[in-house]
């Protein structure tokens, strides 16, 4: 059975590697490093081994120009596009009008039930309310009405890397909220999609599901069989607490994102993530260097 390749959860593949993915599939393979192993993998790239490609981006761009590239491979793609609008805490992010027709571009290329709208994750501060992020939502769901049918929603995750970058790099604090105030808030989330015919997906986030926010499954192999008439793994293979993606296979690298958001779990520091994207070669056969024999102690997938 083909398998799904995430490109990526870890870092945003078509912003910053497109030039680089593109070879990697021209060569037919790559290789990934176990994030906690750090054991290789090789990864085959060639048609009869991938099954569907699920990209993870806030910024497509780069990588629309380079579409019928992907697909000589697998036309079976499939997208998740950030877009929040909120410029406070992203702060090399691209306008959201210039995300928002880009996301158009796909919607109308592929369809709406190839595109998931991620207005993930909702992060209140001592500066920015609720209200803030409603008036992002309203004005984007107005934007994409017609091109979208699902949004996937979360609420930030106060790890310790997250808190040290936002002492570090803002003079924001994140507020504390309970369960019931985010509850109440995706509710009025879905309120407001409902109008623009869009269904509220809450991820990894479960104390928010209800009959009006449903749960997520970023990777669904289910779905995407369906939707691609694919037989595709549907095995689940959670990547963390209440995560209902089933299984694929992530060819990214944590620490190389250079979009500086200060909430993000992908990165420890953000300096550290454009140093990476500065350092690096198109050419390499993986994300963060050329791996030699000599340092390939792999698990092979065929």
């Amino acid at each position: 059975m083909s398998r799904i390749i995430s490109a990526s959860r870890r870092t945003d593949i078509p912003a910053f590697y497109s030039e680089w993915f593109i070879n990697r599939l021209r060569s037919g393979y790559l290789y990934v490093k176990h994030p906690y192993s750090g054991r290789w993998i090789y990864v085959s790239l060639k048609p009869e081994d991938v099954g569907a490609i699920v990209f993870w981006s806030k910024n497509f761009s780069p990588l629309l120009s380079r579409l019928e590239h992907v697909e000589r491979v697998t036309k079976n793609l499939f997208f998740h596009f950030t877009i929040t609008g909120n410029r406070a805490l992203e702060t090399a992010t691209p306008e959201a009008d210039g995300a928002i027709k880009d996301f158009i571009y796909l919607s109308k290329r592929y369809s709406p039930q190839h595109i998931i709208w991620r207005f993930d994750p909702i992060c209140i501060t001592d500066k920015m309310d609720f209200s803030v992020y409603e008036d992002l939502f309203v004005s984007t769901a107005e934007k994409l009405k017609g091109y979208v049918r699902f949004c996937y929603i979360s609420f930030m995750n106060p790890y310790k890397k997250v808190i040290k970058n936002f002492q570090r790099y803002t003079d924001h604090e994140p507020s504390e909220l309970s369960e019931d105030e985010k509850r109440h808030y995706a509710h009025r989330l879905s309120d407001i999609a409902s109008r623009y015919g869009i269904r509220i997906h809450a991820c990894c986030n479960d104390y928010l599901l209800s009959d009006r926010v449903h749960k997520a499954s970023c990777i669904n192999g289910a779905y995407l069989s369906f939707l691609f008439m694919t037989a595709l793994d549907t095995s689940e293979t959670p990547t963390r607490k209440e995560c209902a993606c089933t299984k694929s296979l992530d060819i990214g690298a944590y620490d190389t994102c250079a979009h500086g958001c200060i909430y993000c779990y992908a990165n420890t520091d953000k300096e550290k993530a454009v140093e990476a994207v500065k350092r690096h070669n198109p050419e390499w056969n993986s994300l963060v260097e050329d791996v030699t024999e000599d340092k390939t102690d792999c698990l092979l997938f065929i």
